[in-house]
This record gives structure tokens, C-alpha cells and sequence, in this order.
């Protein structure tokens, strides 16, 4: 399981996602059961995992994968570019 530690090394965010990126924007894309979603710096979900993959926010928006299309998220979830092929 996938975490985050401090400069000396102790959880800030303890191991519980499969897989976990950088925080970009202030925001990473952590996986869990299968699907991607977004977290905040205390490990909440801010957009719940539904994505097959999902990349870094930048500028305000992250690219994302449902099936075989891929679109661009706001920091809310929503759709600024829906999905397409």
C-alpha cells in the first residue's frame, strides 16, 4: 500500500491506496479497488476514485481515462473536456 511521509520520515497519510502520484496543484491521484480519484493533502477523497487512470492536475485540470476515452477534470470532478476517443 501506498502512503506519504514527512522529511523525517513519519506518515502524514498513512498506507492505503494501491497506487499514489505527487501532489500536483494540490491535489493526487490515488487508486483504490481498481479505480483512480483524487486526494487532498490529508488523504481525503475529493473526487472519488471512477477513473481507469488519471493524470496530474496542471493548471487546474488533469487528464483522466474512462474506458477507452479520455477528458479533462476541474478541480471539482467536472467535466471540462468530456471523454472522447
Amino acid at each position: 500500500k501506498w502512503g506519504y511521509i514527512d522529511k523525517e520520515g513519519k506518515y502524514t497519510i498513512n498506507p492505503q491506496f494501491d497506487l499514489a502520484s505527487d501532489f500536483k496543484d494540490g491535489l493526487a491521484a490515488a487508486l483504490t479497488g481498481g479505480k483512480f480519484g483524487f486526494i487532498d493533502k490529508e488523504g481525503k477523497y475529493i473526487i472519488n476514485p471512477q477513473f481507469e487512470f488519471a493524470g496530474d492536475f496542471r493548471d487546474g485540470l488533469a487528464p483522466v481515462r474512462i474506458g477507452e476515452k479520455w477528458g479533462y477534470i476541474d478541480k471539482e470532478g467536472k467535466f471540462i473536456w468530456n471523454p472522447s476517443n
